[in-house]
């Protein structure tokens, strides 16, 4: 498979992941903004229970996976001539 193509599905990988992950987010999240720069601040806080969790990790997990492989096949292949 090109390297492209392992790039997209990679994309595609964590769309998904996060899909299911936001899909039963039980939280907050919140942006302070301030002056000067050192008090601004982006908070999460919740959590993610059962299935959803599960999927949402897995899919990330695989994500990175074959972002590696990509990389990996980009490196190796031959140069085109």
């Amino acid at each position: 498979m090109r390297a492209y193509k392992l790039f997209l599905s990679s994309a595609v990988l964590v769309v998904l992941g996060l899909a299911s992950l936001w899909s039963k987010w039980d939280g907050s999240a919140g942006i302070n903004a301030g002056y000067p720069i050192q008090q601004w601040a982006v908070s999460f806080n919740g959590s993610v229970h059962g299935w959803p969790a599960m999927i949402g990790s897995l899919l990330i997990l695989a994500a990175i996976v074959v972002v590696l492989v990509g990389v990996i096949r980009a490196i190796l292949a031959s140069p085109a001539t």
